[in-house]
């Protein structure tokens, strides 16, 4: 061990050390992981910024205040997906269709509209017409890419899992964008049954994949399998597909979909907690494990939030509020 300095363990310098450690973590980590944190970061602390100042979140009781964190859940993983265009543009760009020109610029506009989209999301600026967009971008992934893809690999379970996915991430902000139009009209209650029926689906197919392969993370079921160092393994997964089985038909036939949807988000960020954080603690430097996976299901976290959200919380309450009060409308479906 080499020799130090008298005092070198003095609370006096303990700062400069702390910050010295800071320096080292920043450069040992690869440039695309510390920007997708640092804009995820940035987003994180306005969303807390602005939900605290306009007095939502004391507004709010019980499991409502879990609701009010949809969008948010939404928008961090958004801005860090939108930052990876830019850090690892070559890759991103290999995936757009081979018959789409210009793939490079793509890249580049869906990075810009995806991080813009999230401090939309987050500061309630032109919230509807972003969430609106978001909806239609990620069915546009789903009719131009994912289907695609899983036609060529209809039994690849995986294939299966990453385009319902997208399907859900469609699903979310339609129903944002349904919770904050004021008119009742037919056309508006239909998008809400869609959007409702986006996330269902994908539900119910991921409850029995995860009772079907336990060993595999929680929340949605791709190749990651739980590490068994994570304290209760197989438990996370299990406890997830139960509570999808009994919450997924709910939200498909639509009674009780309030409550289904946030006992969905609410078992989904358990997970997150419980297993995501530590693998992403573990794997930081790597963008699967320390952006991608853990993003990939907060985002589906607070796309269920927020589908919970446009949901009616009883019949008679929903009747009260139709018409739209502050500007809003619960639309029942």
């Amino acid at each position: 061990m080499s020799a130090r300095p008298p005092g070198w363990y003095s609370p006096q310098n303990m700062p400069g050390a702390l910050h010295a450690s800071c320096l080292l973590l920043l450069v040992a980590l690869p440039r695309p992981v510390v920007a997708s944190d640092a804009v995820a970061g940035a987003v994180l602390v306005l969303g807390l910024v602005v939900l605290f100042l306009r007095g939502d979140w004391l507004r709010a009781g019980g499991l409502e205040k879990l609701i009010l964190l949809g969008p948010l859940f939404y928008a961090l993983p958004i801005a860090a997906f939108g930052t990876e265009h830019f850090t690892l543009t070559r890759g991103i760009a290999s995936i757009v269709p081979a018959w789409i020109p210009w793939h490079v610029f793509w890249a580049y506009f869906a990075g810009a509209c995806l991080i813009a989209a999230a401090l939309s999301l987050v500061t309630g600026i032109q919230t509807r017409l972003a969430a609106g967009l978001l909806a239609v971008m990620f069915f546009l992934f789903v009719v131009l890419m994912d289907a695609p893809g899983w036609a060529h690999h209809p039994t690849n379970r995986f294939a299966t899992a990453l385009m319902l996915r997208e399907l859900a991430f469609s699903g979310g902000p339609l129903g944002l964008a349904v919770s904050l139009t004021s008119q009742d009209q037919r056309g508006t209650r239909l998008l809400a049954v869609v959007a409702r029926c986006f996330v269902a689906i994908p539900i119910l197919y991921y409850s029995v994949e995860q009772f079907l392969h336990a060993d595999h993370v929680p929340g949605i079921p791709l190749e990651l399998v739980t590490p068994a160092w994570i304290w209760g393994h197989l438990f996370w997964t299990y406890l997830t597909a139960v509570v999808y089985a009994i919450a997924g038909p709910l939200l498909l036939i639509g009674w009780k979909a309030r409550a289904a949807g946030t006992a969905l988000g609410a078992v989904v960020l358990l997970g997150i907690l419980a297993v995501y954080l530590p693998l992403g603690i573990v794997g930081r430097a790597s963008m699967e494990l320390g952006v991608n996976y853990p993003m990939d299901t907060l985002m589906f976290c607070g796309t269920v939030l927020m589908m919970a959200g446009a949901m009616p919380r009883t019949e008679a309450a929903s009747e009260k509020r139709k018409g739209g009060q502050n500007g809003e409308a619960v639309v029942p479906v």
